[in-house]
């Protein structure tokens, strides 16, 4: 399951994360040692600076050794602390905030069985992460619409007349598929990020958090196992309105 504490839209120079891998699922994307490239810019403020910077990575798994490549801005300024005596102390800390990561990393599992057109929508969205939170929140509304193609709901009437994915996801409600409620939000966000309303990293790892559970549950059956599960485990009560 994702795990949210990896995405932010900064990072310290020295404490970067290792990414899910977007080829492979066994291995890490560990930033390359000695393979950031820092460019500063000219700073009228002495203790601020700002700049450009592109790192490097790649997979920790032996058979896989994609490489990544992200860059973005870097920013460099001055924080205060305390020493042990009790005295303000200043040091200097440099952070970056990436703009692009290419491949993107995995942010979210993808169930093995999800059809091919819903995957790479999918995909799209893990290389929009950084650059646009609107086009990446974009692409995952174009997955809902695959994964309702994909379970025979048509795009078109009989008579060419196209369907809006709305009617679409009601036919999907009315079969039965099951998470209506998260198809429904996904493309109402999907259709904010089309018109540009100031989304940001943060709905986009909400918008992926609920799509991945979506998948293990349209595709991987989690939900029926589960429920399968706790029928297995409830005693019956034979009429009792007492707990045992």
């Amino acid at each position: 399951m994702m795990d949210r504490l990896l995405w932010s839209e900064k990072y310290p120079e020295d404490s970067y994360p290792a990414f899910p891998c977007p080829k492979c699922s066994n291995g890490l994307l560990r930033r390359v040692k000695n393979r950031t490239v820092t460019i500063w810019e000219a700073s009228e403020e002495p203790l601020v600076a700002s700049g450009k910077f592109t790192s490097f990575f790649t997979c920790s798994f032996g058979l896989c050794k994609t490489i990544a490549v992200m860059s973005g801005r870097a920013s460099s300024g001055p924080y205060y602390y305390p020493d042990q005596e009790g005295e303000e102390q200043m040091g200097e800390e440099t952070h970056f905030y990436p703009l692009s990561m290419m491949p993107g990393p995995r942010v979210i599992a993808i169930h093995q069985k999800t059809p091919r057109a819903v995957k790479e929508q999918i995909e799209r969205a893990f290389n929009l992460l950084w650059t646009d939170a609107g086009s990446c929140i974009n692409k995952l509304r174009i997955s809902v619409e695959e994964i309702v193609t994909h379970a025979g709901i048509a795009r078109e009437t009989p008579q060419g007349k196209f369907v809006p994915l709305h009617n679409r996801l009601v036919e999907w409600e009315k079969r039965g598929f099951g998470h209506h409620d998260t198809m429904l939000a996904l493309k109402d966000i999907g259709n904010d990020g089309s018109h540009k309303l100031g989304l940001t990293l943060v709905d986009c790892i909400d918008a992926f958090d609920i799509l991945e559970t979506a998948l293990e549950d349209v595709y991987g059956g989690r939900r029926a196992r589960q429920d399968a599960i706790k029928a297995k485990f409830t005693k019956p009560r034979r009429g009792s309105t007492q707990p045992d």
